[in-house]
């Protein structure tokens, strides 16, 4: 059985000059609250771990 690689799936942010287009998905949510919601929704849903970068921002990384 061969060794998947995991992927960054979606990066969450709440600084618009941190957004880029292309892949992976790119969501600006500026509110704190809304922000936690969306990435213990997302990361159930998606089956992905949650990682919280140095700078603040998080990535949803397959598993």
């Amino acid at each position: 059985m061969g060794k998947s690689n995991p992927e960054i799936m979606v990066y969450i942010t709440d600084n618009k000059e941190r957004i880029i287009s292309g892949d992976p998905l790119t969501l600006y949510i500026p509110d704190s609250k809304e922000r936690e919601i969306c990435l213990t929704d997302l990361g159930k849903a998606l089956r992905a771990d949650v990682v919280q970068l140095k700078n603040g921002d998080h990535v949803l990384i397959s598993r």
